[in-house]
């Protein structure tokens, strides 16, 4: 049985989110049988989420550049990685997702930061960035 979306948040990175409204891929380039890849997602919500129960942060302006920093690093790391490929330059491009104070952000590396996570809650636009990387 293939999990879903938010099993596999809840048993890969110990995440439970609540189901979205929408949930938008924005870009996946999983590469073979043993999963790697890069995971860019939308969860699109239509009320607020609850993160007092999680290990979610709430930005502060000194943490805002930390978050921007991963969800660049994770740019970077998948464009080169994909050797400059179009299509995944104009994701980035149009989905330029800047963290800010207030928003939600959580971060967790394993396999000498081989696998990553990156998920950023936009408080205003009630949606969740999932920014995954898998090698």
């Amino acid at each position: 049985m293939l999990l879903d979306e938010y099993e596999a948040l809840e048993k890969s990175w110990g995440i439970d989110l609540p189901r979205a409204a929408e949930v938008k891929s924005l870009l996946t380039t999983e590469n073979n049988a043993r999963g790697d890849g890069e995971w860019f997602t939308k969860y699109s919500y239509s009320k607020p989420i609850d993160f007092t129960e999680t290990p979610f942060v709430q930005l502060t302006t000194q943490q805002v550049a930390e978050a921007n920093n991963k969800i660049e690093n994770f740019k970077i790391r998948t464009i080169k990685f994909r050797q400059n490929e179009q299509s995944v330059v104009e994701v980035f491009k149009t989905h330029d997702i800047q963290a800010a104070e207030g928003d939600y952000y959580f971060y967790k590396a394993r396999d000498h930061g081989n696998d990553t996570i990156v998920l950023l809650y936009k408080t205003a636009d009630k949606e969740l960035y999932k920014y995954e990387w898998h090698q």
